[in-house]
């Protein structure tokens, strides 16, 4: 389960680009192994992604190398796993048996700047294995997006290859949607409706199809059909703006359906939506600056003295109108975009009614399994009243976790669960692309510690899970995508559940964009500490996320909880500048 989130990441200001080529101990630790191939230890991350794609790829991996020797008077390769749901302190890996690391929330500045990461350039420079004597046409580099090389390359040394690429999502129930017309005719908005319009059911009834044959709304995207490599469809009915997302609620509310669950022991997941839906308001390239910390930043809120929000004639909140250059000492003014307003104002409106989520999604009891549980098999469950959930809060990862919560593997393959598309703010922003946030520090690395005799084995077995069907067989297996660029086959895409298929198709669409939740600057790299948690920092008081405030405070705003937040970074700001 990838319940732990973004630790605390130490600084790396006493640390050296020197330093980070220096290799530790290797080949100090000895080993014995009777065995007449050699031994690969691999040590690996066995949450959300489980241990079929590992186990799977061990397997051709064993046979593709069955007769090359690595070791004088051994043939072949023996690669023992370990599985481990629990992160190493980079303290502890030098002592460690295993020469290979596949997994999550690795602090890989800290960890290579300590020297416990084996320096693999040539691996990412070269082509990917497909087996003892092939490789691929192209370098595994080139599979490596611009933004994951600036965080990897340290001068020009890779120590690390990302893994898996992840997102909190709202995820839907499509069977429910579909069998409770939950979808808005084409035309029919609640945008521009009263606050106790959009609460009133009466009011609201006549925006949805009322039978499976009406012709849907466009969604966020404002089109359908297929363009230029898009399939526009795949959004059409489902809420296009905040107050569509509002008005369903109350559709729901009176069908006695429950909109939403999620797990109360992992609150961080909806920290993480929260900060997604904050970079789907904002847009990449602004959302970006929050990751260097300088920029022309385009849509800063005009604040009153005391941080408070000032609003328009209209009822929005009003922007400066002009553009502003932030800099690493002034990054707190990020903490003034309007996509944090417009993600605290989704917040609220989910938070603004208690039926509006099942009733244990606060209760530090009700696990991440049990929330899946419910969400899967909510009809047949006496705690929800045998009413059906909407939706969950999750990560990418979630359906393959899942998977011993079907009833078999015909209920796992035949049910449909699909990623919501969030809605706009407002029908200004309908169109704009979707920006989607990697934020899981999840790689693959050789232990510098690796006995000299291993190393070429650990190189190969690392290069040989960058390859496109390696990749390809990752996918399929798990429904998730590596992080790497690459072509997802056919046969991968009818491999896999209708909630893999709606992951992929979201995920490489041309209209969403993706960010890495990653330092994308000297100065940030320098202040890695900024990350401990989000960047914008719910950390103001007693509650960790916008969720938690609004449920410790009933009457609350997403203007009032903007002014904390932003208050809170004007006031403890502080930044290491690069000289």
């Amino acid at each position: 389960m990838m319940k732990k989130f973004f630790k605390r990441l130490a600084a790396v200001a006493a640390c050296t680009i020197t330093a980070l080529t220096a290799v530790a101990c290797r080949g100090v630790r000895t080993e014995t192994d009777s065995s007449t191939k050699t031994v690969l230890r691999v040590k690996y991350y066995n949450g959300g992604v489980g241990r079929v794609w590992i186990d799977d790829a061990i397997k051709q991996f064993e046979a593709d190398f069955a007769n090359v020797s690595f070791e004088k008077g051994k043939l072949g390769v023996e690669v023992k796993p370990e599985a481990d749901k629990q992160t190493y302190a980079y303290s502890k890996i030098k002592n460690d048996a295993n020469n290979v690391y596949i997994g999550v929330n690795y602090n890989y500045y800290q960890f290579a700047s300590n020297g416990v990461m084996l320096d693999i350039t040539d691996v990412v420079k070269g082509n990917a294995l497909l087996n003892a004597t092939e490789t691929e046409s192209k370098t595994i580099e080139s599979k490596i997006t611009k933004d994951r090389q600036n965080f990897y390359n340290l001068d020009g040394t890779y120590y690390a290859l990302p893994f898996f690429e992840s997102a909190v999502n709202l995820v839907y129930n499509v069977d429910v949607f579909e069998s409770k017309n939950y979808y808005f005719a084409k035309g029919r908005t609640a945008e521009g409706m009263a606050e106790e319009d959009l609460n009133n059911y009466e009011q609201i009834a006549d925006l949805f199809v009322s039978e499976s044959g009406d012709e849907r709304s466009y969604g966020p995207d404002g089109k359908t059909g297929k363009e230029n490599g898009i399939d526009y469809s795949l959004d059409d009915g489902l809420p296009a703006t905040y107050a569509d997302f509002q008005a369903l609620l109350t559709l729901m509310r009176n069908d006695n359906t429950i909109p939403f669950v999620w797990s109360g022991d992992t609150i961080s997941y909806l920290t993480c939506f929260a900060n997604e839906v904050w970079a789907n308001s904002e847009g990449k390239t602004q959302y970006d600056y929050n990751f260097t910390l300088k920029g022309d930043a385009e849509n800063l809120l005009d604040l009153n003295a005391d941080g408070s929000l000032k609003f328009n004639a209209d009822g929005t909140v009003k922007k400066l109108g002009e553009t502003v250059t932030v800099t690493p000492e002034t990054g707190y003014l990020l903490h003034s975009q309007k996509g944090l307003y417009d993600s605290l104002r989704l917040v609220e409106i989910m938070m603004s009614n208690k039926n509006n989520y099942y009733k244990d999604s606060f209760s530090g009891t009700f696990k991440y399994t049990d929330a899946q549980d419910f969400f899967i098999n909510a009809k047949d469950k006496p705690e929800t009243g045998n009413n059906d959930i909407a939706f969950i809060v999750e990560g990418s990862w979630w359906n393959n976790e899942a998977r011993p919560k079907y009833k078999s593997e015909t209920d796992r393959t035949s049910k449909r669960f699909a990623i919501l598309p969030l809605p706009k703010p407002t029908a200004a922003d309908i169109g704009k692309n979707n920006t989607k946030i990697s934020e899981r520090e999840s790689l693959m690395f050789i232990n510098a510690a690796c006995p000299a005799e291993k190393i070429p084995v650990a190189k190969k077995f690392l290069s040989y899970l960058q390859s496109d069907a390696r990749l390809n067989a990752f996918t399929k297996q798990t429904d998730m995508l590596r992080a790497m660029e690459y072509e997802v086959t056919q046969d991968t895409i009818d491999g896999m559940t209708y909630f893999g298929r709606n992951n992929y198709a979201i995920s490489r669409a041309k209209n969403t964009e993706w960010t890495d939740w990653v330092p994308k600057s000297a100065e940030t790299k320098k202040n890695i500490a900024l990350y401990d948690y989000l960047v914008y920092s719910f950390n103001y008081g007693t509650a960790s996320s916008p969720f938690s405030y609004f449920e410790a405070n009933a009457n609350a705003t997403a203007s009032e909880l903007f002014a904390k937040i932003y208050n809170n970074s004007k006031d403890t700001w502080t930044v290491t500048t690069v000289k």
